[in-house]
């Protein structure tokens, strides 16, 4: 089936008629015949006129007429009949343009089929691999998808054994940085971007092989394209061009229909990004590749923050304005949303130190966006991002709970409550020092305040002075009250080691209470 406009359009081509006027050029064309006193008129079919007599023939119109929608004829007659007609210029060979709409009608069913046929992929459980592997079957073509970062995120049987051009790893295929230097040397990582159709290239880095490219867009915005390998010079056929376009459009429902890339950016490292976060890397030098190939800087040292929005907002919108302040702010860095969070990635040279001069402008942003931000330790080795994303979750999750005001959390200052959040209920109160339990013992049958007098000295660097202040008591009552509290526990307060497990066993109950 295809439409008259676009129908008219090929014979214009391929036989070099004229249609000076084309009533209803909408109608869709699923058949062709020949006009005769004696057919069963169908809507969908377009009839052929060779006898000019038929048009004036009066029971043959009336049967025409008939038809709640008068049906297509073609023919070479410039008179007007009662029949709405589409003359065509000059005067066809009825017969052969028969011949030439039968091929065109058999080309677009067998397109429609397979196209059709890639749709019904999506339903199979299969996801990308399967829909590639499908589509060589009808384009008996080498075909790739790759991201907006080069990777292959599916690959059919016959693109694995092209020699060139793909970079294999236990992480996945990749288009090695070689070839993405020729795309962007070429122009043709522009064109991708550029055109909503597949186009065909010839490619000088490669002479004997020419190239299909079309883009995957999710919502307006690139997210990868598919890449079809035309060995032997081969020039791109109508077929080839069209089912590559389809495959396209049915990638991106694929991609969106397992959240593929929720919430995109747009930007080229966002996959990457995500698939660092998500641990999908084990091979420093394959990440270094990938940098170099994003055009990103890998530094020494690395920070990760979480941004997370207090309130409601128009996501796409929202996200797309923080992410350009963001790579302003800081320059070397990456962000993407992830998980509907916003991740910045900080890589730079130097050691990442959390000073005002690095989170200030940070802490601005989050006033000025209504956000709260959660910083990970900084940390050396880029593989371990998916651990530090983590840590700086929960310590976003950890300090929202006790401090909701607050608008910066360090996970520095949360590492006891992180690790903790990592232990079994049951199993963390153990983890309290005995004589804690019975300090609070002592306290509740004699009226004692050593649990308070405890807590305050570690909590006021073990000073004397400045916990009988903070007590409101003098500091010979303080004195008394440690002698007390050695007695009882026969320990002795100088006992460093001892207190750490004191000052430990308070930050569980504290946990544990909450």
């Amino acid at each position: 089936m295809i439409q008259l406009s676009a129908l008219l359009a090929k014979l214009t081509e391929k036989s070099h008629l004229r249609f000076p006027s084309v009533p209803d050029g909408g109608r869709m064309v699923s058949r062709v015949d020949l006009l005769h006193p004696d057919i069963l008129p169908d809507t969908d079919t377009l009839y052929l006129c060779a006898d000019e007599s038929l048009l004036l023939d009066e029971t043959l119109t009336r049967r025409l007429l008939s038809l709640p929608l008068p049906p297509m004829i073609l023919s070479g007659c410039q008179a007007e009949p009662p029949l709405p007609l589409i003359c065509a210029e000059p005067i066809p060979d009825i017969r052969e343009l028969f011949h030439t709409i039968l091929d065109i009608l058999k080309f677009e069913d067998r397109l429609q089929k397979e196209t059709n046929d890639l749709y019904y992929m999506l339903y199979t459980g299969k996801g990308l691999e399967g829909i590639v592997k499908q589509a060589e079957v009808f384009l008996r073509r080498p075909i790739s998808v790759l991201d907006a970062g080069y990777s292959m995120i599916a690959v059919s049987p016959l693109m694995l054994h092209l020699p060139f051009g793909m970079d294999t790893s236990e992480e996945g295929h990749f288009l090695e940085a070689e070839e993405v230097e020729s795309l962007r040397r070429l122009q043709i990582e522009n064109q991708i971007y550029q055109n909503n159709q597949a186009f065909f290239v010839r490619t000088e880095d490669h002479p004997d092989t020419n190239w299909i490219f079309c883009a995957i867009r999710i919502q307006h915005v690139m997210s990868g394209y598919v890449a079809v390998g035309l060995p032997d010079r081969a020039e791109a056929s109508e077929h080839e061009l069209r089912l590559t376009t389809a495959l396209s459009d049915i990638c991106s429902v694929e991609m969106q229909k397992h959240d593929f890339f929720i919430q995109r950016t747009g930007l080229q490292y966002e996959t990457f990004f995500n698939e660092l976060i998500e641990g999908r890397f084990s091979n420093l030098k394959m990440v270094e590749s990938r940098f170099r190939v994003l055009n990103h800087h890998l530094g020494k040292f690395f920070c990760l923050a979480i941004l997370y929005c207090t309130e409601p907002h128009n996501s796409e919108l929202f996200n797309q304005r923080q992410m350009t302040a963001l790579r302003k702010t800081y320059p070397n860095s990456m962000s993407v949303v992830y998980k509907n969070d916003i991740v910045l990635l900080l890589n730079q040279d130097q050691p990442v130190l959390l000073n005002q001069k690095l989170t200030g402008p940070l802490e601005q942003f989050a006033l000025h966006n209504h956000l709260k931000v959660s910083l990970s330790q900084p940390f050396a080795d880029i593989l371990k991002t998916p651990i530090f994303y983590e840590q700086a979750k929960n310590t976003l999750h950890l300090s929202d709970i006790s401090s909701p005001e607050q608008l910066l959390f360090f996970s520095t200052e949360a590492l006891p409550e992180y690790l903790f959040s990592k232990c079994d209920y049951k199993e963390l109160e153990t983890g309290i020092h005995y004589h804690i339990f019975q300090l609070q013992d002592y306290d509740r049958e004699y009226h004692t305040e050593f649990i308070t007098t405890l807590r305050a000295y570690l909590s006021h660097d073990r000073n004397a002075t400045k916990t009988a202040e903070y007590l409101h008591i003098h500091r010979s009552t303080f004195f008394y009250r440690i002698k007390k509290i050695e007695d009882l526990l026969e320990i002795s307060i100088t006992d460093s080691k001892l207190l750490f497990l004191y000052e430990l066993s308070f930050k569980i109950w504290d946990y544990l209470s909450k």
